[in-house]
């Protein structure tokens, strides 16, 4: 599968270095939302190297990754970390029952997909949420005043390097409204909306309630 080689060790070498410390910020942020909710187990979706998983777990937190890309899973498995596993398994068909978890994660996994694919991930990641579960999207927000704002345009410069499928993603992510446009499109109930990076990233707790968006 593509998805598989293209995430490969080279990617997993690109995170480790670039993306995981980028994204290093976030990451308490995610724990005490986590914290706050009660959570006692937490799915994370696409969950690269691992480095929520290891944050979410230092904190007592039972994290599950999951991962289509072999090479991802496998630079996760072996930094391990406290109460923390992994899975392959793809977004768009989780390998668990309903109401399986206190807590869904997407952080930074929707911008690089279809339209049609984050339909997919989000019902897929409500689906696997307890009736008094949340999903955290933690994902692209484009500033006002994005033409002058630095930390956006260096987000800009990193997509276009992620290659042309993942470029395309993101440009059309950000033509539907970015994560404003993602929850009014699927109809989603949001708690809470935190931000981060400079109000480059939105953090939006979604709550379980219907579970299943409107296709």
């Amino acid at each position: 599968m593509a998805w598989k080689t293209r995430y490969g060790s080279l990617a997993v070498r690109l995170y480790r270095t670039l993306i995981d410390p980028l994204l290093w910020p976030l990451r308490p942020k995610i724990v005490r939302i986590c914290r706050e909710l009660g959570a006692r187990d937490v799915l994370d979706i696409a969950s690269a190297t691992g480095a929520q998983c290891r944050a979410i777990g230092r904190a007592g937190i039972r994290a599950t990754g999951v991962d289509l890309a072999e090479a991802m899973i496998a630079a996760a498995k072996r930094r391990g970390g406290r109460k923390t596993d992994y899975a392959l398994a793809s977004a768009y068909e989780l390998p668990y029952p309903d109401g399986s978890f206190d807590a869904s994660l997407l952080i930074l996994a929707l911008h690089e997909h279809t339209e049609e694919e984050r339909s997919v991930m989000v019902r897929e990641a409500l689906r696997v949420l307890r009736t008094n579960g949340a999903l955290l999207v933690a994902d692209f927000s484009e500033p006002q005043r994005s033409t002058f704002h630095v930390p956006w345009q260096v987000i800009r410069w990193i997509e276009h390097t992620a290659g042309d499928e993942h470029h395309a993603g993101f440009l059309d992510y950000v033509a539907r409204g970015c994560l404003d446009g993602l929850i009014e499109r699927h109809h989603l109930t949001v708690l809470r909306r935190i931000p981060s990076h400079f109000g480059t990233i939105g953090i939006a707790v979604v709550g379980a309630v219907g579970r299943v968006p409107p296709r």
